[in-house]
C-alpha cells in the first residue's frame, strides 16, 4: 500500500511539473510572438530588456510643453514678463535643491521645498551621495492656474547625472516640476504668509521682507512684474 501511494505521489508530482513547464513554454512563446510582431525578430530577450535598461540611462525624460496653450494668456495677463528668466530660475531650484541633498542641509530652506529636499535626504540617510555631471536637458511651461489674487505658473525640466552612492556610480535620467506663484500685492500675502511659501529665485531661502524687493540672505532681487511678486514655491518629481 505504501509503495502504491508513494507511485501515485510521484505520478502527481509530475504532471504538475509537466503543467508548469507548459505554462512557462506558453507564456515565452506568446512574448516571443509579442516581441516578434513589435519588431525585435530573432533578438534575444535578455538583450531586449538590457537594451531598455540603456536606453532609459542615456534618453532624456519626455516633457510635454504647454507653452501654445498657456503663453499667450500669462502674457496678456502680465504684459513684458520674461518667461525665459523665470524658466532660468526653476532651473536652479532644481539645481539648489540637489546640492543641499548632497551636503544633507536643508536648513535654509523652507516650506514645501523643504518637504521634497528633506524626503531626498532621508532616501540616502547615513550614505554620502553625489549628484555628478548634472545636465538639465530642457525646461518648459507645463501649466498655469490662477484663482484672482494669486497664481501659479508651472514648469517641467528633464535632466541627467551620475548619482554616486558610497562609491557605486549610475547614470539617471530624471524630471521635475516646479511651481512659480505671483501675487497681486504683499498685503495680500501677509495674509496668506503661512500658506504661501516665498522663496529667494537664487539660494532658495525665504524671502521675510519684501519692502526691501531682495533676498536679506544673498541680496538678489525678488522678480517684479507690474507689482506681482513671482516666486518658485514647490516641485515635485514625477
Amino acid at each position: 500500500m505504501f509503495g502504491l501511494l508513494m507511485l501515485v505521489g510521484g505520478v502527481v508530482l509530475l504532471i504538475g511539473v509537466i503543467a508548469a513547464v507548459s505554462v512557462f513554454l506558453y507564456f515565452k512563446i506568446k512574448l516571443r510572438k509579442m516581441l516578434d510582431d513589435a519588431g525585435f525578430e530573432g533578438q534575444n530577450i535578455g538583450s531586449i530588456i538590457r537594451e531598455a535598461r540603456l536606453q532609459d540611462e542615456v534618453e532624456p525624460k519626455s516633457l510635454a510643453s504647454m507653452d501654445r496653450i498657456y503663453l499667450s494668456q500669462i502674457k496678456e495677463d502680465f504684459p513684458g514678463i520674461n518667461i525665459s528668466e523665470i524658466k532660468r530660475q526653476s532651473e536652479e531650484v532644481i539645481l539648489d535643491c540637489y546640492s543641499c541633498v548632497e551636503r544633507h542641509d536643508s536648513k535654509k530652506l523652507k516650506g514645501k521645498i523643504k518637504s521634497f529636499v528633506d524626503k531626498m535626504i532621508s532616501e540616502y540617510e547615513g550614505k554620502n551621495v553625489k549628484f555628478n555631471d548634472f545636465k538639465i536637458h530642457n525646461t518648459v511651461l507645463s501649466n498655469y492656474k490662477k484663482d484672482g489674487k494669486t497664481a501659479s505658473i508651472f514648469f517641467a525640466s528633464a535632466y541627467e547625472y551620475n548619482l554616486i552612492v558610497d562609491g557605486k556610480e549610475k547614470k539617471i535620467q530624471d524630471r521635475a516640476k516646479t511651481e512659480f506663484i505671483y501675487v497681486l500685492d504683499e498685503a495680500e500675502l501677509s495674509d496668506k504668509q503661512n500658506v504661501i511659501d516665498i522663496h529667494c529665485p537664487n539660494c532658495n531661502s525665504p524671502i521675510t521682507n519684501l519692502g526691501n524687493h531682495k533676498c536679506s540672505y544673498c541680496g538678489t532681487a525678488v522678480v517684479l512684474v507690474l507689482g506681482r511678486v513671482f516666486a518658485c514655491n514647490d516641485i515635485k518629481r514625477y
